[in-house]
């Protein structure tokens, strides 16, 4: 379980995130919304550890997260950041094999657990076929399926995902959303997922939580947020409220 108990954060005196308080559990996936600019990023990066608030405190399962060993940690929570780094000259295999990283050091050799869990990654993902492939060679949204594997294989609780939809096309979103709610219901994970898209976002998660200028405005499931006088809130904008023809999820859609 992950504890937000007023966590803050701010750069030179300048807010970026105000207090905030927030739950999060394992089996669910939870989409950050809000406008650019709202502390979407900044809240994610807290979560998975990238940068230590200024005032408040976070806590994974009771201890502190300044209190976790770096590796222990890693074991626990795998982060996806929005600028991906180069994966040049690495094959599909060696990337996926670098999520072991927590497990084995930097020097380790691969044991067999190691290449099992590799395997297993890219099974869960259907990614076998890019193992041998490069992934600079590899369409935008089969490289991110690829770092999927690799965070799979890290062996982790909780994903922490930012905007892992951007620079695709619609048809690879929803690959990678579909993909993501799949693999948390089967493997009890906790996905925290940073999303532009509102109508994704309720049609993929589980619970939203809205940021507005660095604060929580509103949390709760797709049914709660997906209101227009909500989402005006949050977006600025008039926005109506229509049922999908599947009648499965809400739409929104601007005035």
């Amino acid at each position: 379980m992950f504890d937000v108990s007023a966590a803050t954060f701010e750069v030179n005196d300048t807010p970026l995130l105000h207090p905030i308080d927030l739950a999060l559990a394992p089996g669910q996936v939870v989409g950050l919304i809000g406008h650019n600019g709202s502390g979407k990023s900044t809240l994610l990066k807290l979560l998975a550890h990238q940068q230590a608030p200024s005032g408040g405190e976070l806590r994974l399962d009771g201890t502190p997260l300044g209190e976790w060993n770096g590796r222990a940690f890693a074991r626990r929570v795998a982060y996806l950041p929005q600028q991906l780094p180069p994966a040049e000259d690495l094959t599909g295999r060696e990337l996926v094999g670098f999520g072991r990283y927590p497990w084995q050091g930097l020097l380790g050799r691969p044991s067999r657990e190691d290449k099992a869990q590799v395997a297993r990654a890219m099974t869960l993902t259907g990614t076998e076929a890019f193992a041998n492939r490069m992934v600079d060679t590899l369409s935008g949204g089969e490289r991110q399926r690829v770092w999927l594997a690799m965070l799979l294989a890290q062996g982790s609780q909780y994903l922490m995902l930012d905007e892992p939809l951007a620079a695709l096309d619609i048809a690879h979103q929803i690959e990678v959303l579909e993909l993501v709610r799949r693999l948390c219901q089967e493997l009890e994970l906790g996905v925290v997922i940073v999303l532009h898209d509102i109508n994704l976002a309720a049609r993929y998660c589980d619970r939203l939580v809205a940021l507005h200028e660095g604060r929580l405005l509103a949390e709760g499931t797709p049914e709660d947020i997906m209101t227009g006088d909500t989402l005006k809130a949050i977006y600025g904008i008039p926005m109506h409220v229509i049922s999908h023809p599947s009648g499965e999820h809400r739409v929104a859609v601007a005035h």
